[in-house]
């Protein structure tokens, strides 16, 4: 009668309800992942000489992917995962290139890399350009913790790996690329001929936090 028609058409008008609700989750759920997988455009340089002269190799659409905390811990360096899809242009990314520059933001290939002769660790670490030197940032794995650390530091590395990164300048003044640690000395050289951010810098309390450091070097960068 009337009242199972209605009872009825209120249990579809909620099945509906739940199916669109559904729907429109799984929908979401498709842009996000689809946001973050999709290609942008990225120039490849394929030495650091190419970087300095802005001489790019080629240019390639390519998938940026932030790596996970137990990625960076278990195999330390650079915060992204950088590559194409295809076999062949994956390896050139990744064996053949110096550094990759995406909407203007640079990211250094670490593999090949090294501190104090210790691989820095695997992909792309973000980056910048200051006074004609190459700066970058990443996470020192395994002894080359404790090179950068010490003993007590590479503990704390270990217990916070995530957010225990570093700034390497990277020295081409030798045949093989040479990796320098950015550290407070370094830094208060960076800054000798800008007494008042040297001033600024020898009052901060965290000299060696990549945010301290890289909030000097683009001060510098901006002087230029």
């Amino acid at each position: 009668t009337v009242k199972n028609y209605l009872r009825v058409v209120e249990n579809l008008t909620a099945d509906l309800r739940i199916f669109m609700k559904t729907l429109f989750f799984v929908l979401c759920l498709f842009l996000s992942v689809e946001g973050a997988l999709s290609q942008e455009t990225g120039k490849l340089y394929t030495t650091l000489s190419d970087l300095l002269n802005e001489t790019s190799s080629s240019t390639l659409n390519v998938i940026k992917e932030k790596r996970n905390k137990k990625q960076l811990f278990m195999s330390g360096g650079g915060d992204f995962k950088i590559y194409n899809g295809d076999k062949e242009l994956d390896k050139e990314i990744k064996k053949k290139t110096f550094a990759i520059e995406i909407d203007d933001t640079l990211y250094i290939n670490c593999i090949g890399l090294k501190f104090k002769k210790r691989p820095i660790g695997a992909w792309f670490a973000p980056g910048l350009i200051c006074k004609g030197k190459v700066y970058f940032t990443a996470i020192p794995t395994g002894s080359n913790a404790a090179m950068a650390f010490g003993v007590v530091g590479a503990a704390v590395q270990s217990a916070n790996a995530a957010s225990s990164r570093v700034f390497y300048e990277v020295d081409d003044s030798e045949k093989k690329l040479k990796l320098d640690r950015v550290d407070s000395k370094k830094m208060e050289e960076l800054l000798q001929r800008y007494p008042e951010l040297l001033e600024r810098y020898q009052k901060e309390a965290f000299k060696e936090h990549i945010e301290i450091v890289g909030k000097y070097l683009q001060a510098i960068k901006q002087q230029e």
